[in-house]
């Protein structure tokens, strides 16, 4: 596999590894300096990297060794034909000046990969949303010394029970009444407001995650994280048999950041999809079973205030940087972890804040093979439940076999805290708010063959009993609105669903598009907005609704025809997701704008449910404690939300103009950083691989596959000095572009 990986994405390997060796300045220059310094911070020593190869089961071992000596073999066969080097190597070879040709890789090398990805994975790992929110505590105090809390409890929440679940709500969750989370204390809060200003540090920190995340993006090195999937059993299918449908969002690099195969051999007998610098497949297929992934919301980080006296040195790394003299980085640390402010950390300059990041997966995270090898022999539901144990990142895992059984699992390690600990807040460092030894994990979240008969979810809560993801508040704010509600509402009305049904599902939803990344929040607003143009009707605003009550909640115009080529957003969108992004505006500008913060820093899938919550008042699953209706600044503006709402549509369609309003559906473009876009598709909320499986009583009877661009990433300097694409580089286009997926070889018996 580390051959095959080599030979078709070489160059795509040497980012990864860069990216997770935080070697990045070394080609790219000073400007990648600050992806370094985090990766060097928050990773591993190269004597960690090497014990915890030494400490891997025997399997694991020797995969990664094998897929280190399989890129190697493909290295020295480079060596005696450079004529078959990527020409990337001498693209950036000739910009620093220097012969640039990959080094031989090293264990330490994948599993520097491993851990980069799983971050990336890994809802928590590498946001800030404890930070984030004890900044927007003290600005709220600033700003409403009065009602700071209640706005604040208003706008975190920690869990709502009607938000879209993977694990079916039991009746009695559905029935519960009005949540009464909001009405509690938040504990803590007020001990948090004789603490230094948090402003400073959560802008700082944001940007730190900004700048690594644009770093990579400008040099096709980025991994996104997201994804859709379903599972479906017998009893809803045509065939009576279970399907699977995986669709992780991974971003659109140049080459795709998926490969597809298949491994058979070795004990093994598998297919699916994997990264470049991961040895296995994370996601597959067997003769027995198929799976899917998408990203999960466990609790697993926590950031700690600490003192100086805390902090101590751990080593120093030197970072190479192209054109300029090497960077001397101190690295720091606590008993919690990594110092990840200030970054650097230098302890000979004052600070005001300090803190540490504390990740639950911390050396955990080497057994990726443990865990693609155990999903790949697992030979019942149990087995595979086991080998998910390994996955250091919290993923949501979907899964049927051919005995008819569908499960679901979320990953990832959450310790339960101290008593009394805010989730919501960095802890204190002072000893009070450890988390308590030995570990303990909150039980797995799991569930098997339910009587709705399947599982689906678009990133969203894993059940009515599992709280909201609070270091990443916008994506894991779970509340009454998830764009994941296209995919439960169309499962739960049909039956005898077909194999082209389940599979084709992916464009139903993937053409719903809106500020939530997907999914229809007309849906949800519809009946509010209507009775408030019933209560002021005139004929522009009865015009607007009467658009909207024909919509069909797609954002391209001409019906579902046109939903994989047609170029014009719908009027019926423009209006909606403007309308709806007013009214947010209206309702939130006055009581979120400080000197230092606006509304739109918090992200508006939050605030739209924190919308919904005040539409719904007292009946509310969570009832909120503050009126966000109110005129806070006495400007005239109104105060109820019927007259926002009509405020806001008077504003769009004043804005907008007479119709039709020709919005461009838009492109995915494929750019590379030294070529410029190679390649287009028509914009859609798609993944960046999907695979649909149907399992028969003796395995695998129908799978098809699809992901951008083509399987070879391999481009080579012509004789003329240009770049020369492997004929396979474009060769998946067709079947991508045009969502029409490929049939992929079954297994043989």
């Amino acid at each position: 596999m580390g051959n095959a990986v080599a030979t078709d994405r070489l160059w795509q390997l040497e980012l990864h590894r860069r990216a997770g060796r935080g070697t990045m300045a070394e080609v790219f220059g000073a400007s990648l300096l600050n992806i370094d310094i985090y990766v060097r911070t928050t990773g591993y020593s190269e004597a960690e990297f090497q014990a915890g190869f030494d400490q891997l089961d025997k399997d694991s071992h020797d995969t990664v060794q094998a897929y280190v000596d399989g890129i190697n073999q493909r290295i020295e066969e480079i060596k005696s034909d450079l004529s078959q080097l990527p020409f990337e190597f001498a693209a950036y070879g000739k910009q620093i000046g220097a012969a640039f040709f990959p080094k031989p890789w090293t264990p330490g090398d994948v599993l520097a990969v491993m851990v980069a990805l799983q971050r990336v994975f890994d809802a928590e790992a590498q946001a800030t949303g404890q930070i984030q929110t004890a900044a927007l505590l003290q600005e709220l105090l600033a700003k409403s010394p009065d009602n700071f809390l209640l706005m604040l409890t208003d706008l975190r929440w920690l869990s709502d029970p009607t938000a879209p679940t993977y694990i079916p709500q039991m009746a009695s969750d559905r029935a519960a009444g009005p949540s009464l989370v909001n009405r509690s204390a938040i504990p803590g809060a007020r001990t948090l407001n004789t603490f230094p200003d948090f402003s400073q540090a959560a802008k700082e920190m944001s940007e730190t995650h900004e700048a690594f995340v644009e770093g990579l993006k400008s040099v096709n090195a980025y991994v996104k994280m997201g994804s859709y999937g379903w599972v479906v059993a017998g009893r809803k299918t045509k065939s009576g048999q279970p399907i699977v449908y995986a669709g992780p969002q991974m971003a659109f690099s140049v080459p795709s950041n998926t490969v597809e195969g298949s491994i058979q051999g070795g004990g093994l007998n598998v297919s699916g999809t994997s990264v470049p610098g991961i040895p296995g497949l994370i996601i597959g297929r067997t003769p027995h079973h198929a799976w899917a992934f998408q990203v999960g919301h466990a609790h697993t980080a926590d950031y700690y205030f600490e003192s100086p006296q805390a902090v101590k040195l751990h080593r120093v790394e030197t970072i190479k940087v192209a054109g300029q003299p090497d960077v001397t980085l101190p690295v720091y640390r606590t008993s919690h972890g990594p110092v990840v402010y200030p970054l650097p950390y230098d302890p000979g300059k004052p600070v005001r804040l300090i803190f540490s990041w504390k990740y639950a997966h911390w050396g955990y995270e080497f057994d990726v093979c443990r865990a693609t090898l155990g999903m790949a022999r697992a030979k019942n539901m149990d087995e595979f439940g086991q080998a998910l144990e390994y996955i250091a990142a919290s993923q949501h895992i979907l899964y049927g076999d051919r005995d008819g059984n569908i499960a679901y699992w979320m990953s990832g390690r959450d310790p339960i805290r101290a008593p009394g600990a805010d989730p919501r807040f960095p802890q204190l460092g002072d000893g009070t708010q450890e988390w308590p030894q030995p570990v303990q994990l909150k039980p797995r979240s799991t569930d098997r063959n339910p009587a709705q008969g399947y599982y689906c979810g678009w990133n969203s809560r894993s059940s009515s009993t599992y709280q909201n993801s609070t270091n990443n508040v916008g994506p894991y704010q779970f509340g009454p609105f998830h764009r994941a509600h296209v995919i439960d509402e169309y499962l739960s009305g049909h039956n005898n669903l077909t194999f082209e049904e389940l599979r084709d599902l992916a464009l139903n939803i993937a053409t719903t598009d809106s500020f939530a990344d997907g999914g229809n929040p007309w849906k949800f607003v519809a009946k509010y907005f209507a009775e408030a143009v019933q209560a002021n009707p005139n004929e522009a605003r009865q015009a607007a609704l009467t658009m909207l009550q024909g919509w069909d909640g797609h954002f391209v115009a001409g019906g579902p025809a046109q939903w994989v080529s047609g170029t014009q957003r719908a009027d019926a969108w423009v209006l909606a997701n403007t309308w709806i992004l007013e009214t947010i505006r209206l309702t939130f500008e006055d009581k979120l704008k400080t000197a230092t913060m606006t509304y739109q820093d918090q992200d508006p899938k939050v605030l739209f449910n924190v919308l919904l919550h005040a539409l719904a008042g007292e009946s509310s699953s969570v009832v909120n404690l503050y009126d966000w209706f109110q005129d806070t600044t006495n400007s005239g503006q109104p105060n109820t939300a019927n007259g926002i709402i009509i405020h806001a549509l008077d504003n769009v369609l004043a804005k907008l103009g007479p119709q039709p309003w020709n919005q461009p559906r838009g492109f995915i473009t494929y750019t590379h950083p030294l070529l410029g876009v190679v390649w287009k598709t028509p914009f859609a909320s798609r993944s960046t691989y999907a695979h649909c499986v149907e399992l028969g009583p003796n395995g695998p009877v129908r799978i098809e596959s699809m992901f951008p661009l083509g399987e070879s990433g391999d481009i080579r300097l012509g004789s003329d000095g240009g770049p020369v694409f492997n004929q396979d580089f474009f060769s998946m286009t067709p079947v991508f572009d045009n969502f029409a997926p490929r049939s992929f070889p079954l297994f043989i018996p």
